[in-house]
């Protein structure tokens, strides 16, 4: 009896079945990227958003440092000197609103103060004396456009000068020095003019000493 030849053929997949697995495999892969580049992006945007605010602040830094050098460079300019101390027989600063017993007018109904043509002058007075009042300035202080520390400086008063006040301000008088106005802070503004004891004067009771000692000296 013959054996029977038992012959295996090789299995055979459907294509369809194949197509469909490739297909799987692909939607898988796909899943895959979509999840590592999803993860990446979210990395990259917090850094992203860090680096903003991180960048905004030093912006902020950068801006407060530069205001607070203005504001020191402003008050640096814009000082005002101490006032002396008060010599022998001086008497102490006075106020004009002190001096002056006469009421202030409206500087629209007052036409003896004429302002054309000064632009040093930033904030005229809306108030005027009936006159000019002579006052004498007890220190240096500084001649402004306007009644406050805020306003450019025109030039600087020296001691003792002599000053026309036109209007008063709060602590403030809007005063003439020479061919200029401005505001001078009232505080610094006398009636009466400061003394001061020449070098000359000094040395001449210097030599009259001297010369009455030696005179004692030579008395038998």
């Amino acid at each position: 009896m013959e054996g029977r030849r038992v012959s295996r053929k090789s299995q055979k997949y459907n294509p369809l079945f194949i197509v469909f697995m490739c297909m799987f495999a692909a939607v898988i892969v796909m899943l895959i990227l979509s999840i590592v580049l999803s993860v990446r992006l979210s990395s990259a945007n917090k850094k992203l958003k860090a680096a903003s605010d991180q960048v905004t602040q030093l912006e902020q830094e950068v801006e407060q440092l530069q205001t607070d050098l203005a504001a020191a460079h402003d008050r640096a300019s814009d000082e005002e000197p101490a006032a002396s101390p008060a010599e022998d027989g001086e008497k102490p600063a006075q106020e004009p609103e002190q001096a002056d017993d006469k009421p202030d007018v409206p500087a629209a109904s007052s036409s003896w103060l004429d302002l054309s043509g000064h632009s040093e002058v930033q904030i005229k007075p809306t108030t005027l004396l009936d006159s000019y009042k002579t006052y004498y300035t007890t220190a240096g202080v500084n001649l402004r456009a306007g009644p406050a520390t805020s306003y450019t400086k025109i030039t600087t008063v020296d001691k003792g000068e002599k000053v026309q006040v036109a209007a008063r301000e709060g602590n403030w008088s809007f005063v003439k020095f020479g061919n200029r106005f401005g505001w001078i802070n009232s505080d610094y503004l006398s009636t009466s003019q400061p003394t001061q004891q020449s070098s000359s004067s000094a040395s001449s009771t210097g030599t009259r000493r001297s010369e009455a000692t030696a005179s004692s000296l030579r008395r038998p």
